[in-house]
């Protein structure tokens, strides 16, 4: 009897050229002529309940010579003792059977059933001889070179009939020559890359009811994780894979076949290139990330010495009266006051500050603020005679002659020690009236508040339509410095000075006050001056 079976799939295939039905029957019309009549009775179609083995024998200790796939049917003989023989579609009379499968698995299949692809894929890691028949003594029908992709089936005494790699394999007659199983069966236990010997689904998990996420096609590649529970992880071939990278799907492992080691060697090269390229900039990273906390250790260790070390302080004095700030700088806020040749307790200096200290005893010192530099002294000031007392100066005393200064908008910059008045400016002294657009009177560096800013005037600067009345004398120029301990005017820019009728004008005019004269220089231009004499003079 001969019978048609199948593995059951969603998978079907019909035939161009007869319906289902009719093309079944010529095949059993076929091979009713063409086996052996012990063979047959009758036909009949069936199907295996899952992946079924084909063994060289008929019994379960029997090598296998095949495994088949859902979805592709199959012809049996007649069974012997729960055993049926297994055979291609095109089988002669006298062929022999691919093997034995067990009847345990098989029911009844469909008659649009498809037939086995009797050939795997397997991709030639050297170049390999084929012999004409399966014996090295035989023979040679060619060379497969690396790298081919060929189809082999029909396992028999150690030897596979060899097909090309693109065409399906129905029959042994076709097959170009025969190779030896252990040329092309590679076992490699650590190989990356796998590649499917026939088209397989790949499954979400690594279970037989997991859903489908993908199929590899016969011959396709994929690197593979370690095999457990028959089943491989895969990932595309293309992808570089950490131990966090996710995986693609799973694949049952008789139908992955280890990819020559040359061959996986050339394809994987760049994906290692770039893995350890990878690998150095993580270390890279890694080491820098180590310094620099090496770094910031060392760091807070030495900070931490510094606050572990007992404070170095010293006694300074003050020589002028001198603000304490909250921070090292003029703008900070003003937290205390030292009097003149007061003494106090500073740290090292940081720039042009000294932080200052309180000392109580049995406590560490406690910084209160920061002093100007300039200002402090390691040596006490030098006691003047007791027996003459300074005389104190009293503001607003009969020695002090007032200075009455209006504008419109007044600045006072303590970082350049000086006061700056604007708009409308007028300076009155006795008998001394200044007007001028601005006008700015600079300070020697004495302390650094506005108290007693008339002892502190280094000198005063007006400029802008300036104008001066000094009892019966006028002046005008573009700028006028007065410097106060020479008591000199300084006229300077079309200067003219008037005293009554007489006129005097240059490029520059000094006044000295004290000697009450005054001196003219002309620069690029003459001098010119004007005097009035009575009409008498020398008559």
């Amino acid at each position: 009897m001969i019978s048609i079976f199948r593995i059951p799939s969603m998978r079907s295939r019909v035939s161009a050229a007869f319906s289902p039905a009719l093309f079944c029957a010529v095949l059993l019309f076929t091979f009713a002529f063409s086996l052996p009549a012990h063979a047959y009775d009758k036909a009949e179609l069936k199907i295996a309940r899952s992946i079924t083995n084909i063994r060289s024998e008929p019994n379960l200790k029997a090598p296998v010579v095949w495994v088949l796939s859902p979805a592709e049917s199959f012809l049996v003989g007649q069974a012997e003792a729960g055993w049926y023989p297994v055979f291609p579609a095109s089988a002669d009379k006298d062929a022999k059977p691919v093997g034995y499968v067990s009847g345990k698995v098989l029911v009844p299949a469909a008659a649009d059933s498809p037939l086995v692809d009797w050939g795997d894929v397997r991709y030639v890691g050297n170049d390999l001889k084929y012999h004409l028949e399966r014996t090295v003594k035989s023979s040679t029908g060619g060379v497969f070179k690396s790298g081919d992709r060929i189809k082999v089936g029909f396992l028999r005494d150690g030897w596979y009939a060899a097909f090309k790699g693109d065409e399906p394999v129905v029959s042994e007659a076709d097959a170009l020559g025969y190779v030896k199983k252990g040329d092309v069966d590679i076992d490699l236990k650590d190989a990356r890359i796998r590649y499917a010997v026939r088209k397989i689904n790949v499954i979400e998990k690594p279970v037989a009811t997991s859903a489908a996420v993908g199929v590899l096609s016969p011959g396709h590649r994929a690197q593979v994780g370690k095999e457990k529970g028959g089943m491989y992880a895969l990932y595309r071939i293309d992808t570089i894979v950490q131990n966090d990278t996710p995986v693609w799907g799973y694949a049952w492992g008789p139908f992955l076949a280890a990819y020559p080691r040359n061959l996986e060697e050339a394809q994987m090269a760049g994906i290692d290139a770039r893995k350890a390229e990878i690998a150095a900039e993580a270390q890279q990273k890694e080491t820098a990330q180590e310094e620099r906390k090496n770094e910031l250790d060392a760091m807070e260790q030495a900070m931490q010495e510094m606050l572990d070390a007992p404070l170095a302080t010293r006694t300074m004095y003050s020589t002028a009266v001198l603000n304490i700030r909250s921070e090292p700088d003029a703008k900070a806020l003003i937290v205390d006051k030292l009097e003149v040749g007061e003494a106090v307790i500073v740290g090292a200096q940081e720039g042009k500050w000294y932080p200052v200290f309180k000392v109580a005893e049995g406590k560490d010192p406690e910084r209160i603020g920061y002093v100007f530099g300039t200002y402090l002294q390691g040596e006490p000031p030098v006691q003047k005679n007791e027996e003459e007392p300074r005389k104190k100066r009293v503001s607003g005393g009969p020695d002090e002659v007032p200075i009455k200064i209006t504008s419109t908008k007044m600045t006072f910059s303590e970082n350049r020690n000086q006061i700056t008045f604007s708009g409308n400016v007028k300076v009155v002294r006795l008998d001394v009236t200044l007007t001028s657009e601005t006008l700015t009177a600079h300070l020697r560096p004495e302390g650094d508040s506005l108290a007693d800013t008339q002892d502190k005037i280094k000198e005063i600067v007006a400029s802008g339509n300036v104008k001066v009345v000094m009892n019966n004398r006028k002046g005008d120029c573009d700028k006028l410095t007065y410097i106060v301990a020479d008591s000199i005017i300084l006229m300077e820019g079309h200067a003219r000075l008037q005293d009554g009728q007489n006129l005097v004008q240059g490029e520059v005019i000094k006044f000295y006050l004290k000697d009450n004269r005054s001196e003219v220089v002309g620069g690029n231009k003459p001098i010119e001056a004007i005097f009035y004499t009575p009409k008498n003079m020398g008559n």
